[in-house]
């Protein structure tokens, strides 16, 4: 029905007439009736062009609607999964950032580690004779090894200094410092060494 139509029934009717009767004897009692059941509607759906309209309308803005709070929900975290994977990495930007971490906090307790023993050998090295600067040689994880090396280095350079001493004086090649650089001792070099 339309407003027209509806307009016309409206006027037709008099002041003191009674709407019902009017009303049930129109199209109108049909938008009226109370006991509307679902078979109806899903005929009404099916068959009718309005109600098939409706429906689709309906039905497309609700996936629309879905498909929207799934993206907002999801499609980030898929997006950076499928990057990670062509990439080679499987790992999350705040995986590797703990990974650097690490990595960064284990090489400062190794860097203090290492000033701690050459601390420690300082002494010995200064006590046996033997260079700073060569630390490096000696150091290990192990202490004992650490000591080990030490004393054999000690030990190979005393034995080859007082080989290569032995030998120059059996030779007689050695000349022993003087004052008048003849090599021989005076008694003014013999009395210098004493003080």
């Amino acid at each position: 029905m339309k407003k027209s139509e509806l307009m016309e029934l409206i006027k037709s009717i008099a002041d003191d007439a009674d709407i019902d009767e009017t009303i049930k004897g129109s199209n109108l009692a049909e938008l009226f009736k109370k006991d509307l059941v679902l078979d109806e509607v899903k005929n009404f759906i099916e068959t009718n062009q309005d109600g098939k309209q409706y429906l689709k309308s309906y039905g497309d803005k609700r996936v629309t609607d879905g498909i929207k709070s799934w993206k907002e929900k999801n499609l980030q975290t898929l997006i950076n999964d499928e990057v990670l994977k062509s990439t080679g990495k499987k790992k999350t930007p705040e995986q590797l950032k703990i990974e650097e971490l690490e990595k960064k906090m284990l090489e400062s307790e190794a860097k203090a580690q290492k000033a701690e023993k050459v601390a420690k050998y300082k002494d010995v090295l200064a006590e046996k004779k033997i260079p700073m600067e060569m630390i490096d040689y000696f150091l290990t994880d192990d202490e004992e090894t650490t000591n080990t090396r030490i004393d054999n280095f000690s030990t190979y350079v005393n034995d080859m200094v007082n080989s290569n001493v032995k030998e120059k004086i059996a030779n007689g090649s050695y000349t022993p410092p003087g004052e008048n650089g003849a090599g021989d001792l005076t008694v003014d070099d013999l009395a210098k060494m004493m003080m």
